[in-house]
């Protein structure tokens, strides 16, 4: 269960071999803190562009209503555009995730290397010692990304 008003950690790593990916979660924001095992500094997405081979890890702070919400992942400069979702459910949730999905970025290339631009490494560390693990896994079907996902 995802306790309001805490903190968990995403860790998405794209393994595909051809496609980027666009991971989103709506109703909340990500902040960087982590590109292929490197502490960075921490900057806060809507969305975030994972590339092929890349791994990344997220903060997510649950600070919204206590519902249901999407969990969103869809290919980047592809036609057709792939999307899957899961599910980030609140503890105590009731409620259903409403449509329509949170908008990702499609064919923008310039809004993909405006976002790499703005990812720095960071010479300190950052604590976790707050944040709970566990892990699930979701795919956007065969050769295109799978995330693994650290939450607490």
């Amino acid at each position: 269960m995802l306790f309001s008003g805490e903190t968990y950690k995403f860790r998405i790593s794209n393994v595909g071999i051809s496609t980027s990916i666009n991971f989103r979660i709506q109703g909340h924001t990500l902040t960087l803190v982590e590109v292929e095992g490197s502490h960075t500094m921490q900057e806060v997405y809507d969305s975030l562009d994972v590339h092929v081979g890349q791994s990344v890890t997220v903060l997510v702070k649950l600070n919204s209503a206590v519902k249901d919400y999407y969990i969103v992942a869809s290919s980047r400069f592809t036609k057709p555009i792939l999307t899957t979702t899961a599910l980030l459910r609140y503890a105590g949730s009731n409620t259903p995730p409403s449509l329509p999905l949170p908008i990702g970025p499609t064919y923008h290339v310039h809004w993909s290397m405006k976002q790499a631009r703005t990812i720095r490494l960071s010479s300190s560390s950052f604590s976790l010692a707050t944040i709970l693990f566990s892990q699930s896994n979701m795919c956007l079907g065969p050769n295109y990304c799978q995330i693994h996902m650290w939450t607490g």
